[in-house]
């Protein structure tokens, strides 16, 4: 028996980007995203460290409260897709 794996192309729109994390991004409706070295968007969770929520960027954890302000408006370009 073969394994085999279906990729879903998903399409989302960048709404809030990190300052120093070009690859990280949130969308508009707060689902957080990297773009993978292949160039593919993935979805990254929430996780908790002790009693503090946040995301871990490049193996560095953030807090909710370190992450904001990092956080600025995306700024769509002519390359975006």
């Amino acid at each position: 028996m073969t394994k085999r794996y279906v990729q879903v192309q998903v399409t989302v729109q960048r709404a809030w980007d990190i300052d120093g994390y070009p690859d990280y991004f949130f969308d508009e409706k707060g689902q957080f995203y990297r773009f993978t070295a292949r160039g593919d968007v993935k979805p990254l969770r929430r996780t908790v460290k002790r009693y503090t929520q946040g995301y871990t960027l490049k193996s560095r954890f953030y807090s909710l409260a370190q992450l904001r302000p990092l956080l600025r408006r995306h700024v769509p370009t002519s390359i975006d897709w």
